[in-house]
């Protein structure tokens, strides 16, 4: 399905998807774990298997309540001396509050970083963009490692999802240092920069549901659609029994689609209706300079499967989609 042909791309769109493009991601802060027991705590807090990842590791996981509520989704970047979590923006304080409810005799040091600011580079050439201001080898994906870059001292994630993504953690100067540093390698164009519309929209188009936009503490990680950030076969953990019995039992009842406005473009939040009654609510909702009006959702089973077709709250169909849209 193409675009409407008075849908211009946002800033930096583009050049995230066939060059490169950067973006401070104000939506992430960091929480930092240390101590002799950090592993066996945060294994027996979380949805991953955190045994498993070496100093240099990365993987996703969620923080669940007894209940098998999601927390917070996070990326665990595994340190010789501690563990960082890339959380949501918001969401540091209260993981760490929930962390402490359950340290009883764990010797682990539960930290948020405020010092430390997150930054993306993504695009088909970021990995040339890096080697063009001087890194001499990036991590490999799902791993990270700590970098210099125009002088500054970072570290650098790249994470698993299609395509090449770098995220960089460190200080606002050096994450402002390190940008320059691309920038000039990349002189007389420079480096694109991403527009939070871009990044949207670029987030839309490839499925990602985002804690406290489509789903929050009221949902259970299925619901999230990140199924590779759950281990079941690592034994228990706060809310292991419901997320298992959840898994072993027939799954959940709301499920991630896409969606596709066939009408007009809706607000966030706008009821998604089968017969007159709600099956969901548009949590996300973009214009696509590929696609068109896109969206995001939990959906009810029983509205079907993709291309099925509800209305909206208001007036206008829209058609349930697989994800990634493409």
């Amino acid at each position: 399905m193409s675009a409407p042909a008075d849908c211009q791309a946002p800033a930096g769109y583009e050049a995230a998807r066939v060059d490169a493009a950067w973006r401070r991601r104000p939506e992430r802060e960091v929480l930092e774990v240390a101590g002799p027991d950090r592993v066996r705590f945060l294994h027996n807090l979380t949805t991953a298997d955190v045994r498993a990842l070496a100093p240099g590791e990365a993987g996703r996981a969620f923080v669940t309540t007894v209940q098998g509520r999601v927390v917070a989704d996070a990326d665990l970047l595994a340190l010789a001396e501690s563990i960082l979590m890339l959380l949501p923006a918001g969401r540091s304080e209260a993981v760490a509050e929930h962390f402490g409810r359950y340290r009883i005799v764990e010797r682990v040091e539960i930290a948020p970083r405020p010092d430390l600011a997150v930054a993306e580079l993504r695009g088909p050439r970021a990995g040339e963009r890096l080697a063009a201001a001087g890194l001499a080898m990036a991590p490999a994906a799902g791993s990270h490692a700590p970098i210099e870059l125009g002088g500054a001292t970072l570290r650098l994630l790249r994470r698993t999802a299609a395509g090449p993504r770098f995220e960089a953690i460190g200080e606002p100067a050096a994450l402002a240092l390190a940008r320059a540093a691309l920038a000039g390698a990349a002189a007389p164009l420079g480096l694109a920069e991403l527009s939070p519309e871009g990044a949207e929209a670029l987030r839309v188009e490839a499925g990602e549901l985002a804690f406290g936009v489509d789903y929050g503490p009221d949902n259970f990680p299925q619901e999230s659609g990140e199924a590779g950030a759950i281990s079941y076969a690592k034994g228990c953990y706060l809310g292991q029994e419901v997320v298992a019995r959840i898994h072993y039992r027939g799954g959940v009842q709301r499920l991630p689609r896409g969606l596709r406005f066939l009408d007009r473009l809706p607000e966030p939040g706008t009821p998604l209706l089968l017969e007159g009654r709600e099956a969901g609510r548009a949590t996300s909702v973009a214009r696509s300079p590929r696609f068109g009006a896109l969206g995001l959702a939990l959906v009810h089973r029983r509205a079907g499967e993709p291309p099925a077709r509800l209305e909206l709250e208001g007036g206008g169909a829209v058609e349930l989609a697989a994800l990634p849209f493409g």
